[in-house]
């Protein structure tokens, strides 16, 4: 993201301005010294005497973003924007930046689209505005991606289940490695060795062969 744009107050104002002349050029000077805290209070005092300073509003919205006080930033870039002056642009786009650490990118993404349009030469607006998009864009398809994975797993457990219903004890058992095959096929051998046992006898043979025994199963 680009670096917060803010505007150092350092140089002279208009006579009109005297009084807060100095209070700017002060808050301006802790902001510069990156004392954030400090200038973000004196740049709300100087708004609780001139509501309507843009300067001061933009400045304490800049001292707010590195504060990381998202909220009081976005207030502040919001009232300078809405001031309609010379720095509404570069509140606009500041409130953007602050939308998106602040976690809400479908503001930051109005914010910038109308510091867009207000100097669409912005590249910085556009490159910015584009950097969200496409995270949002990504996110998506991430999103879609896991959905599309839960669905393929369910599918595939119902064709399981499906396909368990119907089946016979030993067709059950050949898809169920958990079962105990082998113990089962023994005792299957067993059964029958018996039932050949008990049905066993002596086939007649044709008059002078050879005598021979032959064992039958008969069931």
């Amino acid at each position: 993201m680009k670096k917060l744009l803010c505007l150092l107050f350092l140089g002279s104002v208009s006579c009109a301005y005297g009084g807060v002349r100095a209070d700017l050029r002060h808050s301006g000077k802790l902001y510069e010294d990156q004392k954030y805290g400090q200038a973000l209070s004196a740049y709300n005092a100087i708004l609780k005497e001139n509501p309507h300073e843009e300067r001061a509003s933009f400045g304490a919205g800049a001292a707010a973003y590195y504060l990381k006080d998202y909220a009081a930033a976005e207030q502040a870039f919001e009232k300078t924007a809405e001031q309609a002056g010379a720095l509404a642009q570069d509140a606009l786009f500041n409130l953007g930046n602050a939308y998106y650490r602040g976690g809400n990118a479908e503001q930051a993404i109005q914010a910038y689209r109308q510091a867009i349009v207000k100097n669409p030469q912005d590249k910085e607006a556009v490159h910015n505005l584009q950097l969200v998009l496409q995270e949002q864009q990504n996110q998506q398809n991430k999103n879609n991606q896991n959905q599309q994975n839960q669905d393929e797993d369910s599918s595939n457990q119902d064709k399981q289940d499906q396909d368990g219903k119907g089946q016979s004890p030993e067709e059950q058992n050949q898809q169920n490695p958990s079962q105990p095959q082998d113990a089962m096929d023994k005792a299957d051998a067993n059964r029958v060795m018996q039932m050949a046992r008990e049905n066993e006898y002596k086939k007649p043979t044709q008059a002078g062969a050879a005598q021979q025994n032959t064992v039958e199963k008969d069931w």
